[in-house]
């Protein structure tokens, strides 16, 4: 009964709700005593309610903010997802791993690998400036999230590396099922910090601060792949117009 009326609730929390009243309703329920893990979960269900309706704004911050760029890598790292969901399919459907698909898989798993920047700049200079503001549940669920993607990627890189003592059959197999689970968790997971963290964060915290964020994120570095047009310099970041 109590669960039923737990889900009942957060149901009613995300119709209609602003993304900061989603970080709020996640907070609340944790603090009465149900598990993150519980939360995630039921925010995983409920997702596809509050989807279409957090579409609206496209472009949260100008090139040079630290969430613009944040964004960006977003963006190629889920063409980097979809690129392998194909890759997989291409290598199944021709029967053997030829040199230009190991090459190409070679290629994404190098990016990947060099994803880590984006989520260490994520948890070691945003989250601890949205615990500041209070905002603690939401940055600790996209924490766990970011376990789950790094254990995927990992189970990835180990399949890649074991490929020629398998089966053909299962390799292909084993890989299709790993891009397609990768893909879901990118997907999911971008989708809720684009549309949720982002937009709290840019309504709690201030230019200034934003300002230390995108100095820490350069000394930080950034992933080969970040667009240096997202990158421009410190002096020339316009400050986001305010969350109404």
């Amino acid at each position: 009964m109590y669960k039923r009326q737990v889900k009942a609730r957060f149901k009613e929390a995300l119709e209609g709700a602003t993304p900061l009243e989603i970080a709020r309703a996640e907070e609340e329920l944790i603090r009465e005593g149900l598990p993150r893990e519980e939360v995630h979960r039921l925010c995983e269900v409920h997702l596809a309610l509050f989807r279409e309706a957090l579409e609206g704004q496209k472009t949260l911050a100008p090139p040079g903010h630290p969430i613009h760029i944040l964004m960006e890598e977003h963006r190629i790292l889920l063409g980097l997802a979809d690129e392998l969901k194909g890759l997989a399919r291409r290598i199944g459907e021709a029967g053997e791993m030829e040199p230009a698909s190991l090459e190409q898989l070679r290629h994404i798993e190098e990016h990947l690998r060099d994803s880590e920047s984006h989520y260490v700049r994520e948890e070691n200079v945003l989250f601890p400036y949205l615990e500041k503001h209070g905002v603690t549940q939401p940055p600790a669920i996209m924490w766990m999230e970011h376990d789950r993607i790094r254990e995927a990627k990992k189970g990835l890189y180990k399949l890649v590396e074991g490929r020629e003592g398998m089966e053909f059959q299962d390799f292909a197999r084993q890989l299709d099922e790993a891009a397609s689970s990768l893909a879901e968790l990118l997907a999911n997971h971008f989708h809720k910090e684009n549309n949720i963290l982002f937009p709290v964060a840019l309504r709690v915290m201030a230019e200034e601060e934003w300002k230390d964020v995108r100095q820490q994120f350069d000394e930080l570095g950034y992933c080969c792949f970040t667009p240096q047009a997202a990158r421009v310099p410190l002096e020339e970041i316009e400050a986001p117009a305010p969350e109404p």
